[in-house]
């Protein structure tokens, strides 16, 4: 008989939906189970992704180390949504750095899979 799963962190990960992908083939690929929760309407208007990983605290060093490398910060032009006038053919450029992960780790009292 195979021993219990310890899951005694349970990590929220909040990344942009441009980099979800790659890090939710990893978790895949190393056996981290997780749930995804879709989002979008940042302030830039960027879609995320919320990943929820319970796993044992043992484990968390190398997660949160490819977490680091899969989602890395860029900056990036993007229109601002500001009103132009009409005869203004190009919109406004602002730089704004893009990427990267929220992550929230919280202790797990009591894990139980029925």
């Amino acid at each position: 008989m195979a021993p219990p799963n310890i899951v005694d962190q349970l990590v929220i990960v909040v990344v942009s939906g441009a980099q979800a992908g790659t890090l939710m083939d990893w978790l895949t690929h190393n056996g981290f189970y997780f749930t995804q929760i879709d989002s979008s309407g940042d302030v830039l208007y960027e879609s995320t992704i919320s990943l929820l990983i319970g796993l044992d605290q043992a484990r968390q060093p190398r997660l949160l180390e490819y977490i680091r490398e899969c989602c890395p910060t860029h900056r990036q032009f993007i229109p601002a949504h500001a009103e132009a006038p009409m005869l203004e053919i190009q919109p406004t450029m602002i730089e704004a750095e893009m990427g990267g992960a929220t992550i929230y780790t919280l202790d797990v009292e009591h894990f139980e899979q029925l």
